[in-house]
């Protein structure tokens, strides 16, 4: 097993070590060529693994046990598996002499697989030691295989104890990096001629683009029709935020609404339109939608396609790029009134967006210039993230934003510490909630060991603060949602990682300057009362369903 994951450029594994794993911490201890990480919670151990490929684009790995271990990362294995991350969970399992009995064997649970392959492409098995190296090498190329996710093996513990013959396994030259789809060159055409009669078109790009390093070939298409570009959150950094061009992940705004609108072509790549970013799917799109991405079932999943084009979106979008040149004079050059009228909407965007975070407008002033281009900031899911986080801080390159697709609190912190590992030594700036916090605040301990550059900036409201204003607004009483104030800073400290705690913007600058420097794990508590409020209570995109009609 080891030998595959050398074969697969693996360089670090997330996980916590278990009697039914033991043997393979012990091969990857007694090999040493691969760092190995011991998180405090196995949903840490999947999220790590999940940030650690979204900031590298390789492999991440991660190992528990079977049973409680492997239920307890699905909450991390969720989220890579809605994110597209290629992951591999290597997981043990019960002796195989006792599968599927029910006898009570310690660890034992019914139909482990059918719990994993929920939420991930294929869930293997070896049936001898001979064929784990090639169950293991068939699952990461699975993995990594377009379009990417998790994959999953089942690994018995005899089987981990017994020998296995030394030719038991070859390893192939390189990963197959093949589409589980057909790509269809037909539909390419075709995609490129409506493109090319397009006069105010805009790109709307998501993760897939990132995935594939489309994002040369989405800007070169930008620039040479005339294209605003709107981005998922999960494609910002494509084009600089700044740039007149891009409109970025302002898809809420009501010019921003009524530009997607009356463009006359929406060239969709590598995003399936989530729904926060559509107001569930009610947003009007433009009439005619050129959607592009390897996956067959998403140009019909939330908006129907005029023209599909199906195939890697690095691929196809070469092509077309290679088509619109040879087509020459017959693409007319970008309308200079639909571009001046696409930075217009996305300058009063961020414009409007700013007068609705009140006090923290200042903390997003505070912390623009202490960010550089490798700096990769993680969100979790609260409401500095969602309001300025992910639409207003700069990003100046892809695979350095990273938030929940899921929207699932607690998964911060731990994505932070895979980023870290990731990053090259460049420093990862966490934004967490309080209640997110506690979901995972263990893994201080893990980033002090490892002595990550992470920077958790706490944003503590005392609570559940979205959930709080949505019961202020729609049920005008509370319950569940006040938490109280615990120490944060004097938990951060018992575990190792230093922490200070902040009541003015101006403050928060120096302090974040000053952890950021340090090049160590360091805590930031904000004092959201302090701050004071948004101007404009954040409730999200949740509505009770007699809303939404």
């Amino acid at each position: 097993m080891v030998d595959v994951l050398e074969w697969a450029g693996v360089d670090v594994v997330f996980g916590i070590p278990s009697v039914h794993n033991l043997p393979t911490y012990d091969a990857l201890r007694r090999r040493g060529t691969i760092r190995v990480i011991s998180v405090r919670h196995e949903q840490a151990a999947a999220a790590a693994a999940d940030g650690y490929a979204r900031v590298t684009g390789k492999l991440g790995v991660f190992l528990t046990s079977t049973g409680p271990g492997a239920a307890n990362a699905m909450g991390g294995q969720l989220e890579a598996f809605v994110s597209g991350s290629p992951v591999l969970h290597l997981t043990g399992q019960i002796e195989t002499q006792y599968l599927g009995r029910g006898r009570g064997f310690i660890h034992e649970v019914p139909d482990q697989p059918a719990m994993l392959r929920s939420l991930c492409k294929q869930v293997s098995r070896p049936e001898t030691a001979d064929t784990i190296a090639a169950t293991v090498a068939e699952a990461a190329e699975l993995a990594m295989a377009a379009p990417h996710g998790p994959a999953c093996v089942e690994l018995p513990i005899d089987l981990q104890y017994a020998d296995a013959s030394s030719d038991a396994w070859q390893p192939t030259l390189e990963f197959l990096h093949e589409s589980l789809t057909m790509n269809r060159p037909a539909t390419w055409v075709h995609a490129a001629e409506v493109i090319a009669e397009a006069r105010s078109p805009l790109i709307w790009a998501g993760g897939g683009a990132v995935r594939s390093g489309a994002e040369q070939e989405v800007v070169t298409l930008a620039r040479r029709i005339g294209a605003g570009l709107v981005t998922s959150p999960n494609a910002r950094g494509i084009l600089p935020e700044d740039d007149p061009l891009c409109i970025g992940n302002l898809p809420w705004d009501p010019q921003v609404r009524e530009l997607v609108t009356d463009a006359d072509l929406l060239v969709g790549i590598g995003t399936r339109y989530q729904g926060p970013n559509t107001q569930n799917w009610k947003m009007e799109l433009s009439p005619s939608i050129v959607q592009i991405d390897i996956d067959p079932s998403i140009p019909h999943r939330n908006y129907r396609a005029t023209v599909e084009a199906r195939g890697d979106a690095k691929t196809v979008v070469a092509y077309i790029l290679r088509h619109l040149e040879q087509m020459g004079p017959w693409v007319p050059e970008p309308d200079p009134e639909w571009l001046a009228r696409v930075a217009s909407v996305a300058n009063a965007a961020r414009g409007r967006l700013r007068k609705t975070l009140g006090g923290q407008v200042d903390l997003l002033d505070e912390l623009t210039p202490l960010l550089s281009e490798n700096t990769v900031v993680v969100k979790d899911s609260t409401i500095p993230a969602y309001t300025w986080g992910n639409r207003l801080l700069p990003v100046r390159r892809t695979r350095t934003s990273i938030m929940p697709n899921g929207f699932a609190i607690g998964l911060g912190v731990p994505h932070a510490l895979g980023a870290a590992v990731g990053n090259g030594g460049h420093p990862v700036v966490c934004m967490v909630g309080d209640g997110g916090f506690m979901l995972s605040a263990t893994e201080l301990a893990t980033l002090a060991e490892e002595q990550l550059p992470v920077v958790c900036l706490l944003f503590n409201d005392g609570g559940y603060g979205i959930l709080r204003n949505i019961q202020d607004q729609q049920y005008e009483r509370r319950i569940g949602v006040d938490l109280g104030s615990p120490d944060f800073c004097g938990l951060a400290r018992a575990l190792g990682v230093e922490a200070e705690r902040v009541t003015t913007a101006t403050q928060f600058g120096t302090v974040v300057k000053s952890a950021l420097a340090a090049g160590k794990p360091y805590l930031v508590e904000v004092d959201s009362e302090a701050i004071g409020p948004m101007a404009t209570p954040y409730t999200g995109t949740s509505r009770p369903p007699s809303a939404r009609r």
